[in-house]
């Protein structure tokens, strides 16, 4: 390198050469280009070098898109959450049971799908109260389907991410047999429905062997203590844990022993849609559905499409069922449009759930928060962090 460039831009260079990876070469010819003096003596050093640079960022362009194309392509089953996800799914048959002219009527997409086989999820927002709803209208579930018949394994990782779960049943077929099939497709993946998870926690040590605690009253209600404990270590034995520390809630069954150490196992809200209701003698297989499944699913709703029979109110229905509240924030004193959404189960949401929410910065810097509450004895009030929030409060924080 000639001695014309001067002492800074040959520092400069020297870094260029040392430089180990493209895009630190890229960073250092820039910098050295940036530094040397631009006359007729480093005028070829300047040329070959702003050369070398392009090259070197040509370089850097083939290495990109080479590894958008040699990268794992998303599958098309994994949907990316936006609101509150809820998934229509159904057994496999051809005419199909109306999850499309359901995502249709409630969405208004996928109008031109409608009657035709959805071998890839379409999806559509359902806006109430200014709450988004994301409906995905799932391929169907076939038999073998937790097996991977179907593309089976990948609907089924989607389902045990959403926040709900909805069993289209066309009502003009036996719905003994479609219900049969999605309950079986679903238990063999793991999927526990409308049930609360244990309330048994098993935490692994390295030592003391397995210890069981029953930690409330309704815990100690269980029948026979010390021979279910016995039950309890020997389960968890088997299942390869040799020491830790197991924690009971409530009351137990030794299935859910079992399903406590499946680190698989999802426990997920579903409902069930009727389809079809406007055709003959539907009316009477719904009654029936009802009568057969309302224990395991508390919410079966019925349908028609073609007669726009569906629930005003819809939003208002799953929230409640998924046990979520709105909380709605305000700004010296106005009041934003958009609810929060938080979870009420198994306790009210407070304060601190509020401001977290929000941001990590309102609990830190948290002062006090105004709560308005229509309806109550006391309709604006001054609270701490632990109050407890319910259904369409309005919150104003304070910070120090």
């Amino acid at each position: 390198m000639s001695s014309n460039i001067g002492p800074e831009a040959q520092a400069a260079y020297q870094k260029y050469l040392d430089a180990t990876t493209l895009e630190e070469k890229i960073k250092k010819l820039e910098e050295f280009l940036s530094v040397v003096p631009k006359h007729k003596a480093t005028e070829k050093i300047v040329a070959l070098n702003r050369s070398r640079l392009a090259r070197l960022k040509r370089e850097q362009e083939d290495k990109k898109i080479r590894a958008k194309t040699t990268a794992k392509l998303v599958s098309p089953f994994s949907i990316k959450k936006e609101g509150i996800q809820l998934i229509l799914i159904s057994d496999y048959h051809s005419p199909g049971v109306g999850k499309t002219s359901l995502l249709n009527l409630l969405t208004g997409a996928a109008k031109e799908k409608i009657g035709r086989f959805t071998p890839i999820p379409e999806i559509g927002i359902y806006e109430y109260k200014k709450i988004r709803f994301q409906i995905v209208d799932m391929p169907s579930i076939m038999d073998g389907a937790s097996a991977g018949i179907g593309n089976g394994k990948e609907i089924i990782s989607q389902l045990r991410a959403c926040d709900l779960i909805c069993f289209c049943i066309d009502l003009s077929r036996d719905f003994q047999s479609q219900m049969a099939l999605l309950l079986k497709e679903l238990s063999q993946s793991n999927v526990r429905i409308n049930i609360p998870p244990p309330p048994i926690t098993i935490e692994k040590t390295g030592s003391n062997k397995i210890q069981v605690f029953y930690l409330t009253n309704e815990a100690k209600k269980n029948i026979d203590l010390e021979p279910l404990s016995d039950k309890i270590r020997e389960i968890i034995h088997e299942g390869g844990i040799r020491n830790a520390i197991v924690k009971v809630f409530g009351e137990i069954n030794l299935n859910q022993v079992v399903d406590a150490m499946n680190p698989s196992v999802v426990y997920k809200k579903v409902i069930i849609f009727g389809t079809k209701g406007d055709l003959a003698l539907t009316k009477d297989s719904f009654k029936n559905l009802k009568k057969e499944f309302n224990i395991k699913f508390p919410l079966i709703i019925g349908t028609s499409v073609l007669k726009g029979e569906f629930p005003e109110n819809f939003g208002d229905i799953i929230l409640k069922f998924l046990n979520k509240i709105k909380i709605y924030t305000m700004h010296q004193g106005i009041k934003a449009e958009k609810p929060l959404i938080l979870d009420d189960d198994p306790n009210l949401p407070t304060v601190k759930d509020v401001a977290l929410k929000i941001h990590r910065s309102f609990y830190d810097t948290f002062d006090y928060a105004t709560i308005i509450r229509e309806g109550s004895r006391q309709k604006r009030k001054k609270v701490g962090l632990d109050y407890e929030m319910k259904d369409n409060d309005i919150i104003e924080l304070h910070t120090k």
